[in-house]
């Protein structure tokens, strides 16, 4: 009777199903400080003397990457960032200030494991990209001015910044990224740009990932990718609490996220709103899983970590804490990659009032529509046969709802800070299997308690 029982609750799971098709990943970056994501061994920490200070290094290694991938993995991220790799000052735990851009930092493991490190990302169809800094050793000349935001001019201090406008500096520096490509198989480069109107053109070498993360104002050019502050600000400012306007659009190359290594963590906005910070990176991270852009996350935001000012936010991680962000970002993001079809055709934004967007994807396959309700109560949206073609229902993908048509309409009702995702599937009705399904688990239930206390009664 048990058997009986598990094949007709393995029916009930068994939904129509949406057809899927494989499609270009969508690039989702998770993007860590070494020093602070963990410590594999004990090895190379021969200098590092920390007595409790936030402001020393801790020791995090690329040992300790490498045991966490199957972490980041589950997480549904595709391609690690970490920061500078190169040697630095002894006391630097970011690692930007550095003395040479030839040589791996023995403190993070050295050269043979780095290589080891980015074969097994690579092993395991994952893909990394390493941060550039941009001090000017003895080689280069130093800038006059630059266009650093408020932490990144406290971090470097007189440390002084390469001159990239320069043109023999350029140059070099080309010759340094191309020699660290050409020595180790990462895929790509990042940099946090402290000059305006960098070209990577002229700076970096011809990769599949060249990024520029840059600060309010300013502009670069020929990067295959660009995180701007402005978009940042406006997606950590959409999601810090609820009923705020989100943004509808983005440029096409835009990397969207809500921080990085230089900006105050996403979980400062909420918690200064008095909000709940698992719930306000729940809701962020779907809105950004539901883009076609790259995104990326700054580690630790799953765990809600919180901090406006170094060296508070970057804490060391904790893979101690409560896993319900992380949870749902595996749900979700499998969600996602399930059906990146809906990234075929065109994405259109049906509607965006104060938190509430809803978003259409028009494929030649299968339809979807993402509904996001960002805001402080329940919301009915309605949509019309314009949107829903006759004969089509909407099936709900990550909370399970299935919308019918009623009086020519499809009402979406969605709780407060609660998104889904639905399929335009050919409307089935009222699903028989599902009720015989359903009034015959309840039958062999009620007869299977019934026996039972009969045997119960007789062994009495």
């Amino acid at each position: 009777m048990r058997k009986i029982i598990l094949l007709l609750m393995t029916s009930l799971m068994l939904a129509a199903p949406v057809a899927q098709a494989d499609v270009r990943p969508q690039p989702r970056i998770y993007s860590l400080v070494v020093d602070r994501f963990m410590n594999g061994t004990e090895k190379n920490n021969a200098h590092i003397i920390n007595e409790h200070n936030d402001k020393l290094p801790y020791g995090g290694d690329f040992q300790g990457i490498e045991s966490k991938l199957d972490y980041i993995k589950d997480m549904g991220f595709n391609i690690i960032h970490i920061s500078p790799v190169f040697k630095h000052e002894e006391n630097d735990y970011l690692g930007y200030k550095i003395s040479s851009y030839d040589q791996i930092d023995d403190v993070y493991g050295g050269d043979k494991v780095f290589r080891e490190l980015i074969r097994k990302v690579h092993a395991k169809d994952m893909k990394i990209i390493v941060d550039m800094p941009m001090v000017a050793t003895e080689e280069f000349t130093p800038a006059e001015t630059t266009t650093m935001n408020e932490l990144q001019q406290k971090y470097y201090g007189d440390t002084p910044i390469i001159d990239l406008q320069d043109a023999e500096n350029q140059r070099r520096y080309e010759e340094k990224m191309m020699a660290f490509t050409e020595k180790y198989d990462v895929d790509g480069l990042s940099v946090y740009a402290l000059q305006n109107n960098l070209d990577a053109a002229k700076i970096m070498p011809d990769m599949p990932m060249n990024i520029a993360i840059l600060n309010k104002g300013n502009q670069a050019k020929n990067f295959d990718y660009i995180q701007k502050e402005e978009t940042t600000l406006k997606l950590a400012n959409g999601f810090k609490n609820t009923d705020q306007q989100l943004p509808e659009q983005f440029e096409q190359h835009e990397l969207l996220a809500a921080d990085n290594f230089f900006m105050q963590r996403f979980t400062k906005y909420a918690a200064d709103e008095n909000m709940f910070p698992g719930t306000r990176i729940k809701l962020l991270m779907s809105y950004l899983l539901s883009q076609q852009q790259p995104i990326s996350m700054t580690y630790g935001t799953e765990i809600a970590m919180n901090g406006a000012q170094m060296p508070e936010m970057h804490q060391l991680l904790d893979f101690r804490t409560d896993k319900e962000v992380a949870d749902y970002l595996k749900a979700t993001s499998g969600v996602f990659d399930k059906y990146r079809e809906m990234f075929d055709g065109k994405m259109h934004v049906l509607m965006n009032n104060h938190g509430n967007q809803v978003i259409h994807y028009d494929t030649n396959k299968v339809d979807f529509v993402y509904n996001l309700n960002n805001t402080s109560k329940s919301t009915r949206v309605e949509l019309g046969e314009d949107v829903v073609p006759q004969g089509k229902m909407l099936s709900g993908l990550l909370i399970g709802d299935a919308i019918h048509e009623k009086d020519g309409k499809f009402n979406l009702i969605t709780n407060r800070e609660e998104a889904e995702l639905y399929a335009l599937v050919d409307d089935r009705g009222l699903n028989m299997g599902y009720v015989f399904a359903s009034v015959g688990i309840i039958i062999l239930f009620t007869l299977f308690i019934l026996i039972a206390s009969r045997r119960s009664k007789r062994n009495k």
